[in-house]
């Protein structure tokens, strides 16, 4: 499912609705709380759907609902860098990003060439320039892992090593033990 929603993205909120038929009866305004999600496509500021929610929209966009739920912000339910920690961009390169709805790295990477051309020159630039930035926190993800993994074997053997060490020294103490005892036996039953 991740991947028929490249590049299109979901913010869900509580919004107070006016409930037309308590309100006249009640004769004041009553409202209840009723959940929305504005569903939008990263660099088309234009194509926007703002409705209520609906089951397919909780499943579909199930990770953004779920930090909904769990209390965030419209522009915490994403997810991904934002813009503002990437060092790449200028403060006004974010902006003008986040005018088109482009909040996050992830969002910029995976631009279609239709939101390429309403960023202008230099969209391609920008957007191989978020593909290597992410390519290569993958890469140093792998490698932290690689090295972590490397330590915990390292440690391993060295606790290996120490316990053939152990069992070395037990050996060679049982050996002279042994050839100790049988030279006494020996001269025990020669005499």
């Amino acid at each position: 499912m991740a991947d028929s929603n490249t590049g299109i993205y979901a913010s869900f909120s509580l919004e107070p609705v006016e409930q037309t038929f308590l309100t006249e009866k009640e004769g004041r305004p009553i409202f209840a709380d009723k959940e929305f999600v504005r569903i939008f496509i990263a660099g088309d500021k234009h194509t926007e759907v703002y409705r209520e929610v609906t089951e397919n929209d909780k499943l579909r966009f199930s990770d953004s609902y779920k930090r909904f739920k769990e209390g965030a912000e419209a522009r915490e339910q994403l997810v991904g860098t934002p813009l503002a920690q990437w060092a790449f961009l200028k403060p006004s390169q974010i902006k003008e990003l986040e005018a088109i709805n482009i909040y996050t790295v992830e969002q910029l990477a995976a631009l279609s060439d239709t939101a390429k051309q309403k960023i202008g020159m230099g969209a391609n630039e920008l957007v191989a320039a978020a593909q290597g930035y992410l390519a290569s926190a993958q890469d140093s993800r792998a490698a932290s892992a690689f090295a972590a993994e490397n330590e915990r074997l390292k440690d391993e053997v060295g606790r290996l090593q120490d316990q053939m060490k152990e069992m070395a020294n037990r050996f060679e103490t049982l050996e002279k033990e042994r050839q100790g005892g049988s030279n006494g036996r020996g001269r025990a039953a020669a005499a």
